[in-house]
């Protein structure tokens, strides 16, 4: 694996590490509640997703934390513990078919009062905007927050509680420093050394990634949520925002109109002397209509999808013809109800026990008999089998060394 391919991967898996941490920040339940860690974690996202519902694909972000084998299956259960033990406190939790699941009104209020999250009173006058938008009664929730010593994820949570529009954590942290509001835990937590390094990168131009690599070879260990949090601190991370240009612009428009992948795109950015990242194509994608992640299912390709299914066809070549991904093929065949479960026969049992005493891992298993590790996984728990844990992804701590 070359040294780049290791970076975007250790890219992603802090940009996945960051969604979960700002899906779901961590807050405290009553204990009269006797809510579980992911119990917990779930009722904590459906509270903070204001006016949207939660996709079972979301929640299961959270679940995985816990369980490597959850599905689906697996967020129903969950969702109905909770929501038999929240019931008697008058806490509903809504199913809606083909999007999710979300707290009712009159439910939302009584968590916000369990959590004692300020909300603004119901007779108050529309409140004074500042120049950046920002109102009185959202300087109220941060600084209450800062004094707390309130993480910027349970800032940002309190303030979509208290009825004003999502702001991003970076646009909280700069906001609280204008207020004047200081965070002596990151003061603590950041040393001089750290603060040398992150100020000298910062001013060589790195990129974020080659910032970690330099702490991580130092002997720190810092993800980039805490190193964009530590540069706008410190004052450094003004000139990192490059605004898009008309050309820029352009040449994405053309990628899109042509059909092109995000990849494609920004190898046609480089020809041109632009650098620019997957992340940020994707946002100006979004911005000029375009999102390819949820492109809407049409009547045709869901006739087909149930046909093919019906026909019990491999998942794989049920994408191949409907023209989508395996997973999501599999996310809509589960929200539709559609079920492919092929028994185990003697010989892929036999299979499954000769590598365990072999000392196979459950993804060389996988391979042999074109299984889901899910599957294959849930088979041998049921067997008694206890297999080896399967190789993870290298971290930052492998590409420092």
């Amino acid at each position: 694996m070359t040294a780049a391919l290791r970076i975007r991967i250790e890219e992603l898996e802090e940009e996945i590490r960051q969604l979960k941490a700002a899906f779901a920040p961590k807050v405290g339940f009553p204990l009269s509640w006797k809510l579980e860690d992911r119990e917990s974690a779930i009722l904590s996202a459906l509270f903070h997703c204001k006016g949207s519902y939660v996709t079972p694909e979301a929640l299961l972000l959270l679940l995985v934390r816990y369980d490597d084998d959850a599905d689906e299956r697996t967020t129903r259960t969950w969702v109905g513990r909770i929501r038999r033990k929240v019931e008697t406190f008058g806490v509903t939790i809504v199913t809606r078919p083909l999007q999710g699941y979300a707290l009712d009104a009159a439910g939302r209020a009584v968590v916000a009062e369990a959590l004692g999250i300020w909300s603004p009173p119901a007779e108050a006058s529309p409140q004074a905007k500042h120049p950046r938008g920002w109102s009185d009664g959202e300087d109220a929730v941060v600084r209450a927050a800062y004094e707390r010593q309130a993480t910027l994820a349970v800032v940002r949570a309190e303030l979509i509680a208290a009825g004003f529009r999502p702001r991003s954590l970076g646009s909280i942290s700069q906001h609280a420093q204008a207020l004047g509001c200081t965070s002596a835990r990151a003061s603590v937590l950041w040393s001089a050394p750290e603060d040398t390094i992150l100020r000298d990168a910062y001013e060589a131009g790195d990129r974020i990634t080659a910032i970690r690599l330099k702490l991580a070879r130092a002997g720190f260990h810092r993800n980039r949520g805490a190193i964009q949090m530590r540069a706008i601190a410190l004052g450094v991370a003004g000139t990192r925002v490059a605004t898009w240009t008309r050309d820029e612009k352009a040449i994405v428009r053309a990628g899109l109109d042509a059909k092109l992948t995000y990849q494609a795109i920004r190898r046609e950015l480089e020809a041109k002397g632009y650098d620019r990242g997957l992340a940020g194509i994707t946002k100006i994608a979004h911005r000029m209509g375009i999102n390819r992640a949820t492109a809407v299912w049409s009547d045709e390709e869901l006739a087909l999808l149930c046909r093919l299914y019906a026909e019990k066809r491999p998942v794989r070549e049920i994408a191949a013809q409907v023209g989508r991904r395996v997973p999501a093929v599999a996310s809509m065949a589960s929200k539709l109800g559609l079920k492919q479960r092929q028994p185990w026969t003697k010989d892929q049992r036999a299979a499954l026990l000769r590598a365990f005493h072999a000392g196979d891992t459950l993804d060389v298993v996988c391979n042999q008999i074109e299984r889901p590790l899910a599957n294959v996984s849930a088979e041998a728990r049921r067997m008694g089998l206890q297999f080896p844990p399967t190789p993870r992804r290298p971290q930052i701590r492998d590409l420092a060394a």
